[in-house]
């Protein structure tokens, strides 16, 4: 299929707005209140996304069903995110060696991204690659029957999960992940597969519908809903169910306004954030780290609470921002993208 750069643009976006974000709550301490951050809406643009190229795939895809299919598609996804987390949970690993605390919580299952038996993180924005990692084993058993039906099937199937657990939040841990409304935030993006498969590219609806989910996106930053702002919150089905209305719908419209737009790229600015969004995965795993270890920095140079003054927070946080974005680069240049290349030939 075809690469859609409004749609990697976005990913830029996207990974730029949880740096920045991420920032700001790690050094609130310092003075960073009253700046709009939109919460984690990268995450929400992220979940359409990905259920929008993931179906998008499938639904370009000539194959036969049958464990051929279903294994191959599952191999390229394993070989997008393993290989490169490992690396990194590898560091984190070494982390919680070093600090005593490898032994407080069993993070095997982590190492692998499975919740059970409890949610224990290595880094704790990982917890995305886990809704990440369902939606594709999803539709990887679905390829074992069918190709064509694949899409709409996870999309009838994660709706109905999605709006059980609006209905009647989960309880235990086993089913926070199965029927937790952020799965329709995938519904919102594979659905636009759908319609941009039958439609193609329509500029006239592309740019009212960027324009709407930009107006809506600002508007939820002043005017919070009821509603999940957190992992923990995610992570206990505590609120959940108002978000993928609220923020999904939102960012479900900033995504569907670029895919159906499909602006043509030339200018220089225009193809950076496309670079950037081809590394948004590594900037995206890179983040938690970067971040960590600039506060622990700053809190040994400068006591926390201490009035540092929100111009110097503002520029901090800008160019902790743009460490994320450059070192996500080189992690996708010179480690990511070769990886993926060497093991995509070796399991040709």
């Amino acid at each position: 299929m075809k690469q859609i750069d409004g749609v990697q643009i976005l990913r830029a976006v996207a990974v730029t707005q949880v740096a920045w974000t991420h920032s700001f709550q790690q050094f609130g301490q310092y003075g960073t209140a009253g700046l709009p951050t939109f919460g984690i809406v990268g995450i929400d643009i992220f979940f359409v996304i990905s259920g929008f190229i993931i179906s998008s795939i499938v639904l370009h895809s000539r194959q036969a069903p049958g464990p051929r299919c279903s294994g191959q598609f599952l191999k390229r996804r394993f070989i997008r995110i393993y290989p490169i987390y490992w690396i990194y949970a590898a560091v984190g690993l070494l982390r919680l060696v070093h600090n005593g605390s490898i032994y407080r919580a069993n993070y095997i299952p982590a190492f692998f991204l499975v919740p059970w038996p409890k949610f224990a993180f290595i880094y704790g924005l990982t917890w995305t690659l886990m809704f990440e990692l369902m939606f594709y084993f999803t539709v990887g058993i679905l390829l074992l029957w069918t190709v064509r039906w694949a899409i709409p099937t996870v999309v009838t199937l994660f709706g109905i999960l999605g709006l059980f657990g609006c209905i009647r939040p989960p309880t235990a841990t086993f089913w926070i992940l199965p029927t937790n409304p952020m799965l329709l935030e995938f519904v919102f993006g594979a659905i636009l597969a759908l319609l941009f498969r039958r439609f193609g590219r329509q500029r006239l609806i592309g740019i009212p519908f960027l324009i709407l989910g930009i107006a809506g996106i600002v508007f939820l930053q002043y005017h919070q809903p009821p509603g999940a702002y957190s992992m923990a919150q995610i992570l206990t089905g505590e609120h959940v169910g108002p978000r993928p209305f609220t923020w999904g719908v939102a960012s479900a419209l900033l995504v569907s306004g670029m895919v159906f737009w499909s602006p043509q790229i030339r200018s220089r600015l225009g193809l950076l954030a496309v670079v950037i969004g081809n590394a948004s995965y590594s900037a995206y795993l890179a983040s938690t780290p970067l971040l960590e270890f600039t506060y622990r920095g700053l809190a040994k140079l400068v006591p926390p609470r201490f009035p540092l003054g929100l111009p110097i927070t503002l520029l901090y946080s800008c160019g902790i921002t743009f460490a994320v974005l450059l070192v996500g680069w080189l992690s996708y240049q010179f480690l990511e993208w070769p990886l993926v290349r060497r093991l995509q030939r070796l399991t040709a």
